[in-house]
């Protein structure tokens, strides 16, 4: 029986073979619609540069031109910083948060301790890792100035973002 690929094994005639391929339109579509999503990213970006506290206080371009212009417009990062602590209280609630962070990995490391899982023991390790990482920052932010006590509060607190 003959197959078109193999037709008994004779080489195809040139005549049979097609002369060019075609790429289909949906190529230039895609690349139209990439090139709009790369417009629109860099337009984003570029009024985000604009005015920095619209990008995160929710209210946008409205909120600025509501009040008057972007100079007087605050964002609420701003107006926490403005309002932080003495630095005794934001010590006290920076050792309060990496206490409970480390409270919090240890129940978690004999939670996996007590599994026999593949891959166990290497999550252990790293928790046990971030465990010794947390308690030496504890113990470096009791000897620590006030501008890296201030820097760790604005980041754990304000920005809600991990000490480490």
């Amino acid at each position: 029986m003959a197959t078109p690929e193999h037709n008994n094994g004779q080489p195809r005639s040139p005549s049979a073979l097609p002369e060019r391929v075609v790429q289909p339109t949906m190529r230039l579509d895609l690349s139209n619609s990439l090139g709009m999503i790369l417009e629109e990213v860099n337009r984003i970006s570029e009024s985000a540069a604009a005015g920095p506290g619209e990008q995160w206080n929710g209210g946008g371009t409205a909120a600025a031109a509501a009040s008057g212009g972007s100079a007087a417009a605050v964002s609420a990062r701003q107006q926490a910083i403005a309002r932080l602590p003495a630095p005794q209280v934001m010590q006290k609630q920076l050792e309060k948060h990496i206490t409970t962070e480390v409270k919090k990995l240890r129940k978690e490391a004999m939670h996996i301790a007590r599994l026999s899982r593949p891959g166990a023991a290497h999550r252990l390790n790293v928790l046990y890792a971030r465990i010794r990482n947390l308690n030496s920052l504890l113990s470096e932010l009791l000897q620590a100035s006030y501008d890296i006590i201030q820097r760790f509060f604005i980041r754990v607190f304000i920005d809600k973002q991990q000490i480490l």
